[in-house]
């Protein structure tokens, strides 16, 4: 079941397309890394599926639920969205802050509830129960915040830029929750630009630029179909390019950062054994395969772009 979908979404802002045709597919239950340059569409986009801007043209559906339907309103209630900063009091503590959010989305809650609910996001409430949230680091600030719009039984988070700001520490807390939540039954999209995190809990990636959507790959498949590489660091690069294409086993070779790059499922002992036999020195030679970033880098190099 997808709990997103999107059909030719559009956004022109003063003349200029801020989202175009983008159309979009989120499955219950996908951790979704929406990867972007800054001003790419991102934070558009999560305006116009929470309903914080309306389209210019295209549509989109929640849970099947079609934003035309004047039913929409009630299946928002599934979603929870932090969209740039979470909104707290930061003269409050963190069940003072779930109270208030109760009162503002109308929602009937325990202190027990509530204090389960901090626990879910993986903060500690005897530890911090009487501390103000303004003396919180930011990384727990992202996880209370998550724990607010989860007051109200979301279960499809948005997070726009969640990592942005966070020290080693708090990348790995606001992740460890993501996953935790995830497998409670939490689908999550989460915009951001630092490929590195959304790599290691996103399930899958829609790349986006200059408002258009290039790509949606699962994870599962990006590595599958990962472009793997030998890259050479050679004192005599022609030399080595020279020899490896003589050979005629290699029929995918360039140059990355001054360095040659065997592309695709090379043999490895085919090349040491030609650089041998060339009497051809190398200071390095490394087996590596495609992350987000060289996938991401690699498409927005492919002239899709206008």
């Amino acid at each position: 079941m997808n709990v997103l979908t999107t059909n030719g979404l559009s956004k022109v802002y003063k003349g200029q397309w801020a989202v175009k045709n983008v159309s979009m597919h989120i499955e219950k239950g996908d951790i979704y890394g929406f990867v972007g340059e800054n001003g790419a569409g991102k934070t558009t986009l999560i305006r116009l599926v929470t309903g914080l801007a309306a389209p210019t043209s295209g549509s989109y559906a929640l849970y099947g639920v079609p934003d035309s339907s004047k039913d929409i309103y009630g299946v928002r209630k599934r979603t929870g969205a932090i969209v740039e900063t979470a909104t707290m009091c930061m003269s409050m503590t963190t069940l003072e802050n779930l109270k208030l959010q109760c009162g503002i989305t109308g929602t009937e809650r325990t202190d027990e509830e509530l204090i389960a609910l901090i626990g879910r996001v993986g903060l500690d409430y005897e530890a911090t129960k009487k501390k103000k949230v303004g003396r919180f680091s930011l990384g727990m600030r992202q996880r209370l915040g998550i724990a607010m719009v989860l007051v109200s039984g979301a279960d499809f988070v948005i997070l726009d830029e969640p990592m942005n700001g966070l020290d080693p520490q708090g990348f790995i807390e606001v992740r460890v929750t993501i996953l935790k939540l995830n497998k409670e039954g939490v689908t999550f999209l989460i915009s951001s630009h630092i490929l590195s995190e959304l790599e290691r809990v996103c399930t899958k990636i829609g790349v986006i630029s200059h408002g258009e959507l290039l790509e949606e790959i699962s994870l599962e498949d990006l590595h599958k179909n990962a472009r793997r590489r030998i890259l050479i660091d050679a004192q005599n690069s022609i030399a080595v390019l020279g020899a490896l294409n003589t050979d005629g086993h290699f029929p995918d070779i360039g140059t990355e950062d001054g360095k040659i790059a065997v592309y695709g499922d090379a043999d490895l002992n085919r090349i040491l054994r030609i650089l041998v036999e060339k009497g051809l020195e190398v200071r390095s030679v490394n087996t590596l395969e495609e992350t987000i970033e060289d996938h991401y880098i690699r498409l927005l190099g492919r002239g899709r772009i206008s």
